[in-house]
């Protein structure tokens, strides 16, 4: 079998179609559609260097996996060495919720007075400052004095003190 060399130039350029569309995917914002191009491309290659000789399709099988994954790696350090594309920060031990009653040192059984009404949800005033707050018990006006119940996640419950 004679090497058909219209066919092995058209699998070099589908080769290289290939390389400039993953090279892009790493750029552009394609949702995968230019990898996909890349892969099909990449197949065609493989087809067309068939029919040009064995040798050469057996080869672009062998050495086409090897680039896509030499490939893969620089796309992937070329990410992480993004700024934009990832974050930098770290989450530390101390990350995650921080509520407003710590820092107002507002805690069950703390005092304060409704600046609106609470229907169920309102806003206290409270000796560090004011926070809103989910009346647990009937509809109260502002101006009511409130205890603070308990604190659930983001949620600071509040109940008129016993009379």
């Amino acid at each position: 079998m004679e090497l058909d060399w219209t066919a092995l130039l058209v699998s070099l350029g589908l080769l290289g179609a290939a390389a400039v569309l993953v090279v892009l995917e790493v750029f552009v914002v394609s949702f995968g559609l230019l990898l996909i191009a890349a892969i099909a491309c990449a197949v065609g290659s493989i087809v067309y260097a068939f029919d040009a000789h064995d040798v050469a399709g057996w080869t672009s099988v062998t050495l086409i996996p090897v680039g896509a994954l030499f490939a893969a790696r620089w796309g992937l350090v070329r990410i992480r060495a993004s700024r934009s594309a990832v974050p930098k920060s770290e989450v530390v031990a101390d990350a995650g919720y921080r509520h407003v009653a710590d820092r107002l040192a507002i805690g069950p059984g703390s005092e304060g007075e409704l600046v609106t009404p609470a229907r169920p949800i309102g806003r206290a005033r409270f000796a560090g400052g004011e926070c809103d707050v989910q009346v647990h018990g009937p509809v109260l006006e502002a101006g009511a004095t409130v205890v603070v119940e308990r604190i659930d996640g983001p949620i600071i419950f509040v109940t008129q003190p016993p009379s």
